[in-house]
């Protein structure tokens, strides 16, 4: 099959012409609202009870640890069973996490436990639904529009983060709704997207042999290992999360110890990175064309290193809101080409594990913020930033020279594969 979308499939919501993407669609738009919302409730509750960079760290070491330890396990059962019936269960189990931290905030019974408990819950149920959701798009959409709706999908996320957090940073400053209110409807709206889930369609896919759980997470590593393009998205998405993306994490403390500024201005601020991914999502999907997918990765790579590296030195709320915008763009751009990547150079029966991996790099980021933050309040989060941002430098150098590497190895397996094709 081509890698060029037939003339047929135009427009930036080409994919949305497909009953079944719709309804994974609108199901993700919600939902990521609620998610959206929780990003900064979560930042601020927790400043609210420690007031420490590490605390809030340590809400995603929460998260994290619940998507490291679940996340093998999703993939395989994004390989292995009906896909519907994990997004749906993951959406109730955000819903309920939700609806039980709100009560505790109305009935002032909330403790910093409970926050933790609460995102371990979260990173586990995304743990699930992730794969879930990344391998039934690959099963519904044909080929030619896969780019297309991971950018799209990439919109919602987006989109959602930009209304998200400053939706929840106006509501938690206002009168008789507060945090409590903010995570009662954030609870309310993932209950509401799991509608369009039950719409979706029930197959199982095609898998091979059944094995063990462990098992099949080796086959899945072991298909990642062999093939020199997969392997090089993989590792490199692992390195740049690891290495810059912690800046969201650090960015409640930012807005209340250095720019000196309260949870509306953190609201403000995380929608000017989300707004930068939508706009930029926009523009990715209008892209027919697969073979760019590699170079628009590695220049957005190189902007998200100078992105980090200019917020190190940004003197105020202000002039951090276009950095923030262009740094949201830059790192959206990454992360479309990289799920596209991964979908287009691996087989259906895959699909499910490689996603898995690649939400390990999610997962990985927030367990290394928590010794970033605690690192951050020794050495200061302009000092913390700047290292970010030269580290990310390497994984800029990493991602262009195995990129090579790995096309002299496709080319001389192709090559190979010729010959023993002329031979016979």
């Amino acid at each position: 099959m081509s890698d060029v979308a037939p003339a047929s499939a135009s427009g930036i919501f080409a994919s949305l012409s497909n009953r079944d993407y719709a309804m994974l669609w609108w199901s993700g738009l919600v939902a990521f609202l609620a998610v959206g919302m929780q990003i900064l409730a979560r930042g601020w509750l927790a400043i609210q009870l420690t007031d420490s960079n590490s605390s809030f760290a340590l809400v995603l070491l929460a998260f994290g640890i619940g998507m490291v330890t679940v996340t093998p396990f999703g993939g395989v059962a994004a390989d292995r069973f009906a896909r519907r019936a994990l997004i749906l269960g993951s959406h109730l189990s955000l819903t309920f996490s939700a609806l039980w931290l709100g009560i505790m905030v109305v009935l002032g019974l909330e403790e910093f436990w409970m926050l933790l408990l609460a995102s371990l819950i979260q990173g586990a149920s995304f743990a699930f639904m992730g794969p879930a959701r990344m391998a039934m798009t690959g099963e519904v959409v044909e080929r030619e529009l896969l780019s297309n709706a991971i950018s799209l999908t990439q919109l919602t996320v987006a989109s959602t983060q930009t209304v998200g957090p400053a939706l929840a940073g106006f509501l938690a400053d206002t009168p008789n709704f507060g945090l409590a209110g903010v995570y009662l409807l954030s609870a309310g709206l993932t209950a509401v997207g799991t509608i369009p889930v039950l719409l979706l369609p029930t197959s199982r896919p095609e898998r091979l042999e059944a094995h063990s759980p462990f098992e099949e997470i080796a086959e899945g590593v072991a298909y990642v290992a062999r093939s020199p393009y997969l392997r090089v998205v993989v590792i490199s998405t692992a390195l740049m999360l690891l290495v810059a993306m912690p800046y969201l994490a650090f960015l409640p403390k930012y807005t209340e110890s250095v720019f000196g500024v309260g949870a509306l201005w953190l609201g403000v601020l995380q929608g000017a990175n989300a707004l930068g991914g939508t706009v930029t999502a926009l523009q990715v999907a209008r892209m027919r064309d697969n073979t760019q997918l590699w170079r628009l990765r590695i220049t957005s790579l190189i902007v998200v290193a100078a992105g980090v590296a200019v917020l190190a030195i940004t003197p105020n709320h202000l002039v951090a809101l276009p950095v923030l915008f262009v740094l949201g763009g830059a790192a959206t751009t990454f992360q479309t080409t990289n799920m596209s990547m991964s979908l287009l150079l691996s087989e259906p029966v895959y699909h499910g594990r490689v996603q898995s991996l690649v939400m390990i790099s999610f997962s990985a980021q927030s367990l290394i913020a928590f010794p970033l933050g605690a690192l951050a309040d020794q050495i200061g989060l302009r000092e913390m930033h700047g290292y970010m941002a030269a580290a990310t430098v390497l994984v800029v150098v990493y991602s262009v020279l195995a990129g090579r590497q790995a096309r002299r190895l496709t080319q001389a397996a192709r090559s190979q594969a010729q010959v023993a094709s002329g031979s016979s």
